[in-house]
């Protein structure tokens, strides 16, 4: 299972682009958005304290939310 943000930029409906974050592991991304990590299936948007603990966890800059808007997300392989 990979585990990707999803970005795009506030005036589109299109992604922008997606960045896996499998390296954190299905908890530590299950522990950002606040659920239990059997129930991470769905799209969850990141808050900014979410996304700036997502970004330390996966060493990836999310800290542009005037711009953009940032999704979590688990996908099958």
């Amino acid at each position: 299972m990979k585990i990707l943000v999803t970005v795009y930029r506030k005036d589109s409906d299109s992604p922008e682009r997606e960045l896996d974050v499998s390296g954190i592991g299905l908890e530590a991304a299950a522990d950002v958005v606040g659920i239990p990590a059997d129930s991470l299936v769905d799209v969850y948007p990141l808050g900014e304290s979410q996304a700036a603990a997502l970004g330390r966890l996966a060493d990836v800059s999310l800290d542009d939310l005037d711009s953009y808007e940032y999704f979590l997300e688990t996908v099958e392989d």
